[in-house]
């Protein structure tokens, strides 16, 4: 694959992780964890969201 896929994956990779912890702050959902796993070189994000679980 291009590099341009990568760096272009990894820059959009970083802003769509900001937004969403901005997002869940300004929304006051504190028991929401985002978790975040990429492969730049194919261009794949995979965003997962989920509550705290009260262990």
């Amino acid at each position: 694959m291009d590099k341009t896929v990568e760096k272009f994956t990894e820059l959009l990779d970083e802003r769509l992780f900001e937004v969403a912890k901005e997002l869940r702050d300004e929304l006051g959902c504190t028991q929401l964890v985002i978790s975040q796993e990429s492969i730049y070189s194919i261009g794949l994000i995979e965003i997962k969201i989920r509550e705290k679980t009260g262990d």
